[in-house]
């Protein structure tokens, strides 16, 4: 049921909104791209299954444990495949990272455009892992870095501030240009590209609250502080 609601409210959003892509080419972008890895933050994902037209096979990273069952069944709604695993991140147990990482591999070589966040739970939000920039390497396809953003939303009490996309928004899409990993790259030219991802995944972020004419979660006071679990614009 939360599933099916989590869809409709993605449909509603989408359907009940005005939307401002930029570039204005947004789509046909894409499409030039493709296979392609589609990097986006952990908590501001919610719209970016409607990107999915159905016109190229998407499958996305999932990490395995409970709360991203809900994901996966939301994914599957808009015709999307789920790669289950995840980065360990700081921690020691073993999240099927490897298998993640072997799979949408494996994705993009069939022709398969793979999404997946680039920042890594329980670290601090929107600092890029090397995760992404690993799978670039060893596919030799490229990464784009892509945000939604609505004018109304909710804010979620969670290590991302996750948004919640609200109806009769103003919808803002925002897309970044390729990045390219060469296959040879070093330890010093991976943290360049690390470094370069997390700095367009911020930039598309601002971008796309900007055109929604909306303030990004990040920017706003902590929701624990605040003596609130959720915010509402």
């Amino acid at each position: 049921m939360a599933g099916r609601f989590v869809s409709g409210l993605i449909r509603t959003v989408r359907r009940t909104s005005s939307t401002v892509y930029e570039p204005a080419d947004f789509i046909d972008r894409l499409r030039s791209q493709v296979p392609f890895i589609m990097a986006m933050w952990h908590g501001q994902f919610m719209m970016l299954p409607d990107l999915n037209t159905r016109e190229y096979p998407v499958e996305a990273m999932v990490a395995r444990h409970g709360d991203a069952e809900l994901v996966a069944y939301v994914l599957s709604r808009f015709g999307i495949s789920s790669i289950r695993g995840a980065g360990a991140g700081d921690r020691k147990r073993d999240r099927g990272g490897a298998y993640a990482l072997r799979t949408a591999v494996k994705a993009l070589e069939n022709g398969s455009i793979v999404a997946m966040t680039a920042d890594i739970p329980p670290r601090k939000p929107r600092i890029a892992g090397e995760g992404v920039v690993t799978l670039a390497r060893l596919s030799g396809r490229p990464i784009i870095p892509v945000a939604a953003a609505t004018s109304r939303f909710i804010v979620l009490n969670t290590w991302s501030k996750m948004t919640v996309n609200l109806p009769l928004s103003k919808l803002a899409w925002v897309a970044a240009d390729p990045i390219f990993v060469a296959p040879a790259a070093d330890d010093d030219a991976i943290e360049h590209a690390r470094l370069k991802i997390e700095a367009a995944l911020n930039a598309v972020t601002a971008r796309a609250y900007e055109l929604a004419n909306a303030i990004d979660p990040q920017a706003i006071p902590d929701a624990k502080a605040a003596n609130k679990t959720v915010q509402f614009f």
